[in-house]
């Protein structure tokens, strides 16, 4: 069992360190950051708020001796599917693996009328809760929190309601879906405020996937759809709900897996609040990934943070790297983790290669 009071103690030096930086990055005086960290078992089967902690403590731990601009923070993760079980649908658990939902309704003539679900019913958004309280019993505010995994309205939708009915909804329904669609909004919104209530002046942000930090703004979600809906159904739907979000927490971070770069471009105009996005430049990060020119073509001169993740292999990280480089592009390169040798490299080539390019 891992001293959590040492690794608190140890936490705040590396914090220091690393909050400067990341100031420095928000305030403009720092174009890039370069985020690693190991692998952590805190997204895998957790079921309890001491099984969360163990993990988070045992990520925080092995995370703090690697070269980064990351600053690691206790996350109250259960699953992509609490909102959706907030709205009723059961979790399915099977061991070894991360949890997973059912679907409540499989026609979308069944979610005519529904009503704002309590989320005080709900068993994993308490879970979640009474983790937050865990974590703060534990080490007080010596480390930070996050949200949970937050996953967009749309995202939500697919797991709540047949996910095709949810796309051909959108083109034959659009109102009912819409509605449907804003109604989660509204329940995520509403429960994201009530865990940064809990988690007080701890939180750091925007949160899950995205390197955080107590000077960004934000807050994270998670929105895979912008992969497969059309340009737009994401114009029309998922983008204008993102933005609301934006409204509602101080801005917006948006990942999605897969390949968006055709949704990219509109990111500007419809989502002003966004202040961040992820995605995957390589295949070793995922299968269909983006293309780095179009993503730095989409956000240089935008001031979006824009946070890829790609291979630690570094010959091939440095010459993906250089496709993205612009003058007016705030970027954050998050390599794969492979061993801590290989980080060290990475952190002092990327570094050398990123400060002499920005200047």
């Amino acid at each position: 069992m891992i001293d959590y009071v040492k690794v608190t103690d140890d936490y705040q030096l590396v914090r220091a360190e690393r909050e400067q930086i990341c100031r420095d990055f928000a305030h403009g005086n720092r174009n890039y950051l370069i985020f690693q960290t190991p692998s952590g078992n805190v997204w895998g089967d957790v079921r309890t708020s001491e099984q969360s902690f163990n993990e988070n403590i045992d990520y925080i731990h092995k995370s703090l001796s690697i070269k980064s601009d990351h600053i690691p923070a206790l996350e109250p993760w259960f699953g992509t599917g609490l909102f959706a079980n907030i709205f009723g649908c059961p979790y399915v658990w099977r061991e070894g693996e991360s949890p997973a939902v059912r679907y409540k309704y499989h026609h979308m003539d069944e979610i005519v009328g529904i009503q704002k679900p309590d989320w005080r019913k709900s068993e994993i958004a308490l879970l979640a809760l009474d983790t937050i309280k865990y974590f703060k019993n534990k080490t007080g505010d010596a480390i930070p929190i996050v949200w949970t995994d937050t996953q967009s309205a749309s995202d939500t939708a697919t797991m709540i309601l047949d996910a095709s009915e949810v796309l051909v909804g959108c083109l034959l329904e659009p109102e009912l879906m819409f509605d449907f669609m804003k109604l989660i909004n509204d329940v995520t919104i509403e429960f994201s405020c009530v865990q940064a209530e809990l988690i007080g002046d701890c939180l750091i942000k925007p949160g899950h996937l995205f390197l955080s930090s107590g000077s960004f703004s934000g807050m994270s979600i998670s929105d895979d759809n912008l992969a497969v809906a059309s340009p737009d159904v994401n114009k029309g739907f998922n983008l204008v709900l993102n933005n609301e979000i934006g409204k509602a927490m101080d801005g917006v971070a948006i990942h999605s897996c897969g390949d968006w770069t055709y949704t990219m471009p509109f990111i500007k105009e419809l989502v002003p609040t966004c202040v961040a996005i992820d995605c995957g430049v390589d295949k070793v990060w995922d299968p269909n990934p983006c293309d780095p020119i179009l993503v730095r073509d989409a956000f240089s001169g935008t001031g979006i943070y824009v946070h890829v993740r790609l291979t630690g292999e570094t010959e091939i990280m440095v010459e993906t790297i250089k496709k993205m480089l612009h003058p007016e592009l705030k970027l954050i390169v998050h390599p794969m983790f492979i061993d801590s040798e290989t980080a060290d490299r990475n952190y002092r080539i990327l570094d050398e290669m990123l400060a002499d390019y920005f200047g």
